[in-house]
Formats: structure tokens, C-alpha cells, sequence
């Protein structure tokens, strides 16, 4: 998402609005049902405001559900427990590639050090 978003800060809501349709429309040509979107995040709307808010990677401090989310989604990608994945979270923000590095990092030198 972050290659999409425009490179000033914005809370203009016209501005997300056109935005959400932008993914919206994508998703569709990739082959997602609106469904699934709903699912997984609730309100396209309301994610990329907080993308927009927080694109330097910081964490909300207010939004849970953001929290709930990513840390999710990093369990399941990075075969880690929820509380790992939180811990993660904490510790680097909420810069999607970032996490995923150090998910991998981390499971690389785990696997490692097994060996020995």
C-alpha cells in the first residue's frame, strides 16, 4: 500500500475516499472479493486514513484493532505466535517489510542456532 499513497500527508477525506476506491478496484482486477476484504480489515476507508497518519511506520497508540491485526497477519506469514509477532511489532513498528526481515532474521539465527 505504501507505493500508493501520495507523498504528502493527508486527513482530506475526498482524498482517501478516492484512495479506498483505487484498492478497491485493483483488488477487484486481482481476482478478491469484496468479502474478503471486509473480513480481514473492516473498513478499507479506515486503514488507509491510519496509513496515511502513520506512514513513517510508527504505531498508533489508540487503534487496537490495527495492533490486532498486523500482528495477525505477521503470525500467520511468519509462522510465529501472536505474542511473538506483537513483540515484534513493538519493538520495529508497523513497517510491514521491516517486520518481515526481522521475522525472517530471527527465525534464520533460531534455525541456526539448533543446529549447534
Amino acid at each position: 500500500m505504501a507505493e500508493h499513497l501520495p507523498e504528502v500527508v493527508t486527513d482530506d477525506p475526498a482524498a482517501i475516499s478516492d484512495l479506498t476506491d483505487q484498492a478497491m478496484e485493483a483488488a477487484d482486477r486481482e481476482g478478491i472479493e469484496v468479502s474478503e476484504i471486509y473480513e480481514e480489515v473492516g473498513s478499507v476507508f479506515e486503514v488507509i486514513a491510519q496509513a496515511m497518519r502513520h506512514r513513517d511506520g510508527s504505531l498508533p497508540e489508540t487503534d487496537l484493532r490495527e495492533f490486532d491485526l498486523l500482528a495477525g497477519q505477521l503470525s500467520r506469514e511468519a509462522n510465529f505466535t501472536e505474542a511473538q509477532a506483537r513483540d515484534l511489532i513493538e519493538r520495529f513498528g508497523t513497517d510491514w517489510e521491516k517486520l518481515l526481515n526481522q521475522a525472517h532474521f530471527l527465525k534464520e539465527v533460531d534455525g541456526r542456532l539448533r543446529q549447534e
